[in-house]
């Protein structure tokens, strides 16, 4: 069984709120989503989602406290954002 998202490091009430407004309530449909889309599906609905969520999203996925995260990955997820097109996967 997938774990609920209000259940994952670094996700707290406000974070899942606003994922369920995308449809996202488990683990398992972050992960099938992916991180920068979810990042970014939230985005558009909510602006003042900062860059924190993004590093959260992914520590979420790979069990680390988001403020572990090193930088070159953060900035690769910048990068993945800045380039993001919905629609293709």
């Amino acid at each position: 069984m997938t774990e609920q998202i209000t259940n994952l490091l670094n996700l707290g009430p406000t974070s899942a709120k606003w994922l369920a407004e995308i449809g996202i309530h488990t683990q398992a449909e972050l992960m099938e989503v992916g991180v920068v889309e979810a990042y970014c599906l939230v985005k558009a609905r909510q602006p003042r989602a900062s860059l924190n969520l993004l590093y959260a999203l992914y520590g979420a996925v790979h069990h680390i406290p988001w403020n572990m995260i090193p930088p070159e990955t953060k900035t690769t997820l910048q990068q993945e954002v800045a380039t993001f097109r919905f629609g293709e996967r």
